[in-house]
């Protein structure tokens, strides 16, 4: 069934330039037209004329894009239908995932899982997010061609095409599950994981990433040869994935090679400064550009330099929304055609750029915050309270009292003014 209207609305007026409220708007513009609940599944329907559950790797593209949503709000509800959603995609998509042959699909999977995880304390979603990492990996990394990488589909599953298919090695798959497992290391403090994240990215980066442009390539063949076009959700992935890396490991290399990606994917997979792809082929588009891009600034405390270009694109995105359901398709410097027949997917993207556009720049760290404590692998976050200056407590096994302050681009916590080796402090998006 459809749920009843979240926003009203009618025919909205010309963007004059973002308000605070607009981020909410159009995630509540997706959920109005995309949100469904029958006999107690919850599911984003594929498209806008079709009634149906929106599939697999798609589907988790569309709860990415409402995990952005919490990610900005710490709002319950939103940790709510999260878990509904995702505890809705098991009950069709359960493990194990055999009948998927590409790789990168997995990836998509075990992301919306882990985050998930993070956002609900769902254990299944953490179990199931370890296990599709394992399950990819273990199958996907390969070391007779390339010298390593992840297949994007693999060889097995590519040969039983009509005619069979080449098989490559490509920055979807590798950089998905490369962010996938360091989410998951964040979460479970298992070293293997950051290593395998590592691994992966040494191979991407020496295979895939130009390092003095900062373009990520599609891929690469058994022969050596690599298709060198950029996408935007490559760009945005590899950026998350290494601004990942640089906030966990510290080693600076990471945090140039996300800023050569950032600004590479600003001057060359824009245009005038605005992400806009009309293909019909398209699911998503600019979508991991965002997460990445938003994560990284913010961040990094990146606003002076970044912020009115975040602004500009955001400001576009509300300009040329269908006036009817609020929302904007891929290409954000054209108006949203009134086509029906269009994905959930094809709007994820700009609902995602907004969740990570304040309409003015933050003076402080915001997001979610994440306290862990290395005894006992128990972590918290900041009580889904996101606004400059947040608090956090933690009660460890003996009652000790932690306050988590802000320190620059930081975080340290205190027990009598005393730093306590057994707790570490993890900042993350």
């Amino acid at each position: 069934m459809r749920l009843p209207a979240l926003l009203a609305i009618a025919q909205l007026p010309a963007a004059m330039g973002m308000g605070p409220g607009d981020a909410e708007a159009m995630y509540n513009a997706f959920n109005n037209v995309f949100l469904t609940r029958s006999n107690g599944d919850v599911f984003y329907k594929s498209a806008i004329n079709k009634a149906e559950r929106d599939g697999t790797w798609s589907a988790s593209l569309d709860i990415l894009a409402a995990q952005d949503a919490y990610e900005r709000t710490g709002d319950p509800e939103k940790k709510t239908l999260i878990n509904e959603l995702l505890n809705t995609w098991l009950k069709y998509n359960a493990p194990p995932w055999d009948w998927d042959g590409w790789n990168d699909d997995i990836g998509w999977f075990s992301l919306s899982l882990i985050r998930g995880y993070q956002m609900t304390g769902n254990q299944r979603f953490l179990t199931d997010a370890k296990y599709g990492f394992d399950y990819a990996f273990g199958r996907g990394w390969d070391e007779k061609y390339n010298g390593g990488g992840i297949w994007e589909e693999n060889p097995e599953y590519a040969a039983r095409n009509n005619p069979p298919k080449q098989a490559t090695k490509e920055a979807l798959a590798n950089d998905s599950l490369g962010k996938a497992a360091c989410i998951i290391y964040q979460t479970t403090l298992d070293r293997a994981y950051l290593q395998k994240a590592e691994k992966i990215y040494a191979w991407v980066r020496k295979n895939l990433f130009n390092p003095s442009t900062g373009a990520v390539y599609t891929g690469i063949d058994p022969s050596g040869h690599v298709v060198t076009d950029s996408a935007a959700y490559n760009q945005g992935t590899f950026l998350d994935y290494a601004n990942l890396l640089w906030t966990i490991t510290g080693n600076r290399q990471y945090y140039a090679d996300a800023k050569l990606a950032l600004d590479y994917g600003h001057a060359h997979i824009t245009t005038n400064g605005i992400f806009s792809n009309d293909q019909a082929y398209l699911n998503t588009w600019a979508d991991e550009f965002a997460r990445g891009a938003g994560h990284f600034i913010r961040d990094n405390q990146l606003w002076a330099e970044y912020h009115p270009w975040m602004l500009q694109n955001a400001e576009s995105i509300l300009k040329n929304r269908r006036s009817d359901l609020g929302l904007t398709w891929n290409a954000w410097d054209k108006p949203t055609p009134n086509d029906d027949s269009f994905t959930a997917n094809k709007f994820a993207s700009a609902m995602a750029w907004l969740q990570f556009t304040p309409p003015t720049p933050p003076n402080a760290i915001g997001g979610i915050h994440t306290l862990t404590n290395l005894a006992t692998n128990l972590a918290i976050d900041n009580a889904g309270k996101t606004e400059n200056g947040a608090p956090m407590r933690y009660f460890m096994e003996h009652h000790q009292s932690f306050k988590l302050e802000s320190v620059g681009l930081s975080w340290r916590e205190r027990r009598g003014g005393v730093r306590d080796s057994a707790v570490e402090c993890w900042k993350r998006g």
